[in-house]
């Protein structure tokens, strides 16, 4: 029993000794990492051609969480342009440039329209951060 008891303080010594040697070593730390994500907002303009009332070229769009955003939208004819999700319009007239800028602080896919027409244009992704 007197053993035993000698036996054990010593196994948890060695075992104790052979976790310390052969753990794993930590990531190395950057001084300058807050533990924040890095990536600041950005402000974006996408440009957007809409021809016959019924094709926007890019056809997809993409922007991240947080960004300052702008649509430049020009048009082969009139329509009223429409971001779903940010229920944003815009007039656009005939070979005249309109902007729409908001801030992408929802996230997720959402179409586009030509709200006159019913007619899906395209959409817009906004990435999570």
């Amino acid at each position: 029993m007197q053993r035993a008891l000698i036996l054990i303080p010593i196994l948890v010594l060695v075992l104790v000794g052979l976790f310390l040697l052969l753990r794993p070593a930590p990531p190395p730390s950057d001084p300058n990492d807050t533990g924040a994500a890095t990536e600041e907002p950005e402000e974006k303009t996408l440009d957007l051609a809409v021809t016959g009332g019924s094709t926007m070229t890019p056809d997809e769009i993409s922007v991240d969480e947080g960004d300052a955003a702008t649509l430049r939208i020009t048009s082969d004819e009139p329509l009223e342009f429409h971001l779903h999700g940010y229920d944003l319009e815009a007039d656009v007239e005939q070979d005249e440039p309109a902007e729409l800028t908001f801030d992408a602080t929802i996230t997720g896919r959402f179409n586009i329209e030509n709200e006159e027409m019913q007619e899906e244009l395209g959409a817009l992704l906004v990435q999570p951060s």
